[in-house]
């Protein structure tokens, strides 16, 4: 039984770090994307509103794996205070 608890509770840990990574990740990939926009845009002449335009969905992105990476969290938290773990 400890071995087996052992097991879930490193891939539960495992889950969380892979989920809080992949949020990391795409906040600098969306922040790279914005920056490669405004500097396309300020080179054409166009103003920071072209470069803003159609960064709501990689933001939106964002925000729904950072909240699968706090939900995990939270089910992980919930789950070993059921189980009685630590």
């Amino acid at each position: 039984m400890y071995m087996a608890e052992t097991t879930l509770n490193d891939m539960f840990g495992q889950i969380e770090d892979i989920l809080r990574n992949a949020g990391t990740m795409v906040a600098v990939i969306a922040l790279l994307i914005l920056g490669i926009r405004m500097l396309l845009s300020m080179k054409r002449g166009d103003g920071m509103r072209e470069a803003f335009q159609g960064f709501g969905m990689i933001a939106l992105a964002a925000l729904i794996i950072g909240g699968a990476g706090g939900l995990a969290g939270v089910l992980i938290g919930l789950g070993s205070q059921i189980g009685g773990g630590n």
